[in-house]
């Protein structure tokens, strides 16, 4: 099969001082965001452990990158982004880093003038694919139009690409993608076989996901311990509304279900179920692919940076109405915390930053694991799920109603005023 030419990039912008900054308000307040650094970062870093809202591990992965900020400095490091545009990937974290960026993303022209301009702004590199020789194009329209690759439509071509470029140096290739319904689970085929073959070829490859807090996963001890005590002690007015409605099937997911779940017989594991029914059986498929690929990379002695990323607040999510008010309500079900998307991309880049840097994370295959899915334990900053009191798909009705009495509290005090006024005149002769 066929492959690509290579067009390469380098960036003019200035290193900057390399330190971890976390942009941080909370989600829903009108507070101006703040950029934390140093102790400033350390204290919210504790503040969200102490909450439950991450996993102690997330905490000293984030912090280890506080502490050594010369694993900032991502000059040596070469990162390929399947789907590099993706609202969620490291795309402009990793360049203002320093960071090299082998680009795999549709071959539109928005789509590369985009890429070109943030790479040759920043202090990093780009090496991207090209329908003809970089030394024939003439023209920064023509790049644009010439760069790029359909994942789906291409596979072969792209593996072939990616396993030529950059030789001499490790590559770790990121998984970024998403497409609605079925397509999700074929375009994460497809970047699985370009995974699997980059893997085969080169052995110094380590491979990264970002995995989503709705799905079932392994979980420490603890925080099956902490779900089970958050369910204890909630507060009397989730009781009344369990009483009402807990188990009650409402718009395809049981409402206000707890959330610990007893240890599997066998292996003494502890799951939680966190997956959301309205995202469907294709997503959570395109997710076990990811997570196959992880399990059995990690066993072939490949790193592998898998951690759990939060519920955040992106432009495609929000623009949901229900999504949006679900999301706006999670804050009364401690300690669930939705984080908007300059905070998520800080801290999921720190922790794969930990991955690749630290040799004492879960993520190097020399730390053995007792059981393969122990490698979605560690680092799982997921935003509140593994420790509520109830599973994260039984509290999304609930959360949306709250957000909505909130919001049109004035349209609906003046409607039952102007029902009890008409109700009063048809009784009465008169108005209240």
């Amino acid at each position: 099969t066929g492959t690509f030419h290579t067009g390469f990039v380098k960036g003019t912008g200035s290193k900057p001082n390399f330190k971890l900054t976390i942009p941080y308000t909370k989600f829903g307040s009108n507070n101006p965001e703040k950029q934390l650094e140093g102790v400033e970062a350390m204290k919210q870093i504790d503040a969200w452990v102490e909450a439950g809202t991450i996993e102690p591990s997330a905490g000293d992965g984030i912090k280890m990158c506080i502490q050594n900020p010369a694993w900032m400095d991502l000059s040596d490091r070469y990162f390929v982004l399947l789907g590099a545009t993706s609202a969620m990937g490291p795309l402009n974290a990793l360049l203002a880093l320093g960071a090299n960026i082998i680009a795999i993303d549709i071959d539109r022209e928005g789509v590369w003038k985009t890429l070109i301009e943030k790479a040759r702004a920043s202090c990093g590199t780009l090496t991207f694919p090209l329908s003809k020789p970089q030394s024939e194009i003439s023209s920064d329209e023509e790049l644009f139009k010439c760069a790029g690759s359909n994942l789906l439509a291409k596979t072969p071509e792209i593996a072939n690409w990616i396993c030529s470029v950059h030789t001499d140096r490790p590559l770790t290739i990121g998984n970024y993608t998403y497409l609605d319904g079925a397509l999700h689970v074929q375009l994460s085929l497809a970047c699985d076989s370009i995974m699997e073959r980059l893997c085969s070829e080169r052995k110094d490859t380590s491979i990264a996901f970002l995995c989503t807090p709705t799905d079932c996963h392994a979980i420490p001890k603890e925080a099956n311990e902490a779900a089970a005590a958050n369910y204890k002690s909630r507060p009397s007015w989730q009781k009344v509304v369990e009483l009402l409605i807990g188990g009650t099937n409402i718009m395809g997911a049981k409402q206000l279900v707890k959330n610990a779940l007893k240890p599997v017989e066998e292996s003494g594991l502890y799951l939680v179920d966190g997956i959301v029914a309205a995202q469907g059986p294709n997503y959570g498929l395109a997710k076990r692919l990811q997570h196959w690929r992880a399990v059995i990379a990690h066993s072939n002695g490949h790193v592998v940076s898998s951690n759990i990323a939060p519920s955040t607040a992106t432009k495609s999510v929000v623009s949901n109405a229900q999504f949006a008010a679900a999301y706006n309500g999670f804050k009364l079900f401690k300690p669930m915390e939705v984080m908007y998307q300059e905070t998520s991309s800080a801290v999921m880049l720190a922790l794969l930053i930990n991955d690749l840097r630290n040799l004492n994370s879960v993520a190097n295959p020399k730390n053995k694991l007792d059981n393969p899915f122990q490698l979605f334990q560690s680092g799982s900053f997921h935003g509140g799920v593994w420790r509520c009191a109830y599973k994260c798909d039984a509290i999304g009705v609930t959360a949306a109603v709250y957000f909505y009495l909130g919001a049109y509290k004035a349209v609906i005090v003046a409607g039952v005023a102007g029902l009890a006024g008409t109700v009063n005149y048809v009784l009465k002769g008169s108005p209240i």
